[in-house]
C-alpha cells in the first residue's frame, strides 16, 4: 500500500441518530439499484447493544460472515401462502431465496430491542459503513493474494483521499478480504462476481459534494471532510475535542469513521425514582465499542453540556447542533448536480 498524502473521515453523533434508516435508503438508491443489489448495503443502522449484522460481527474474528445465517440471505416472501388462505389465518414472512426457509437474522433485525431493566432500559443506534482505515487488512490480504496468483490487485487505498475501493475487474471473489475485516464490511455481489463495500462516495467527491448517506440525514447526526482540516468540524470533533472515536479500536486497523457516544443520564432508583451516581447506559458497554478513551470523551462532553446549560457558551455543542447544515461537510457541498451518476 502506498502512504495516502490525505484522510477523508467521518463522525457520526450517536446522541442524534434517531434510526430511521434514512442513510440506508438513500445509499441503497443511489448506489444499489444493479443486479444482484438485493441484499448489499453499504451502510445500515444497527439498534446496540444488539448483534449487529451480520449478527455477531464483532465476535467472528477472521472469518468471513456466512450470507444466510448470519446476514439472513435474499428475501422473498410467501405472497401465494398469504393470498390463497383465509382471511386472518397466516401471516407474511420473509424466506430465504437460498433456502426456501424462513429466514431467522437480517438486516436491523433487533431494530429498537435494547438492554437494561425498568426504569432504566437503554438501547441506542449505531450506523455502520466501511471505515477507510488507515491499516486496511483488507487491502493486505487482497494484495498478497493477488500477488500469489498473477493478478492485479483489486483492492487499493487512494493516495489522495485514503478512500478504500475494490476494482471489480480483478476481483476473483477470493472473499479474504471479507475475512480480514473485522468489521465484516465487504459483501458479494454474485451477479456482478465481486466484492463490493462503501467507497465514500467517490464520484460525488471528485466533484465537490458530500456523501449522499451525511448530507440525507434528517438528524444533522453526520459530518464528512479531512481529518487534517482544521477548519472543518471533522477536525474539531476528532483532534481537538475527541470526542469522536473509532469503533473497536483494539481490532488496531485505524478505522476512519468515527463515533460521538451517546450521553449518558444518571439511573434512576425504582423506589422514588431518584437519580443514582451510576449512567443510565453501563460505561462497560460503551467502552467495549470505543475503548478506554471513552471515559474522557463523556468527560469533556458532560462538561461543555453543563457551560451550554449555565449560558457561559461552547463551541463544542454548537458544533455538536450544526446550526449552518453545510458546515458539517467543510469542504464539500451538499447538493450536487442532477445527473444519473450524481
Amino acid at each position: 500500500m502506498t502512504e495516502q498524502k490525505r484522510q477523508l473521515a467521518m463522525v457520526i453523533n450517536l446522541d442524534k441518530c434517531i434510526g430511521c434508516q434514512a442513510c440506508t435508503t438513500t445509499c441503497a438508491t443511489h448506489h444499489l439499484n444493479r443486479p444482484g443489489c438485493e441484499s448489499l448495503y453499504y451502510i445500515w443502522c444497527e439498534t446496540k447493544p444488539g448483534p449487529g449484522w451480520p449478527k455477531g460481527w464483532m465476535e467472528m474474528g477472521e472469518r468471513a460472515a456466512d450470507p444466510v445465517a448470519d446476514r439472513g440471505g435474499t428475501w422473498t416472501f410467501n405472497w401465494e401462502e398469504v393470498y390463497r388462505s383465509p382471511a386472518g389465518s397466516t401471516y407474511l414472512r420473509p424466506i430465504a431465496k437460498e433456502t426456501g426457509k424462513q429466514v431467522e437474522w437480517g438486516p436491523a433485525w433487533d431494530e429498537d430491542q435494547g438492554a437494561g431493566q425498568w426504569p432504566n432500559g437503554y438501547f441506542f443506534y449505531m450506523p455502520r459503513l466501511c471505515n477507510h482505515c488507515s491499516n486496511p487488512p483488507c487491502v493486505k490480504s487482497c494484495e498478497d493474494h493477488c500477488s500469489g496468483v498473477g493478478i492485479p490487485t483489486a483492492m487499493s487505498k487512494r493516495e489522495e483521499d485514503g478512500v478504500v475501493t475494490i476494482n471489480p475487474q480483478f476481483c476473483d471473489e477470493c472473499g479474504l478480504c471479507a475475512a480480514s475485516c473485522r468489521y465484516k464490511i465487504p459483501i458479494r455481489n454474485g451477479a456482478a462476481s465481486t466484492y463490493e463495500l462503501c467507497d465514500f462516495c467517490s464520484v460525488r467527491v471528485e466533484r465537490g459534494y458530500a456523501p449522499v448517506c451525511a448530507k440525507s440525514c434528517p438528524a444533522r447526526a453526520m459530518y464528512f471532510g479531512y481529518l487534517d482540516d482544521e477548519a472543518g468540524y471533522v477536525h474539531k470533533l476528532v483532534k481537538e475535542y475527541r470526542v469522536a472515536l473509532p469503533l473497536r479500536p483494539d481490532f488496531g486497523s485505524g478505522a476512519n469513521v468515527y463515533y460521538v457516544p451517546p450521553f449518558v443520564r444518571p439511573r434512576r432508583l425504582e423506589s422514588g425514582n431518584q437519580p443514582s451516581a451510576e449512567a443510565d447506559i453501563p460505561i462497560e458497554t460503551l467502552r467495549a465499542y470505543f475503548g478506554p478513551e471513552v471515559d474522557g470523551a463523556l468527560a469533556t462532553l458532560r462538561e461543555h453540556r453543563q457551560r451550554a446549560e449555565r449560558g457561559e457558551g461552547s463551541d463544542l455543542m454548537d458544533t455538536l447542533i450544526i446550526y449552518r447544515w453545510a458546515d458539517a461537510f467543510t469542504p464539500f457541498e451538499v447538493e450536487a448536480p442532477q445527473s444519473p451518476t450524481a
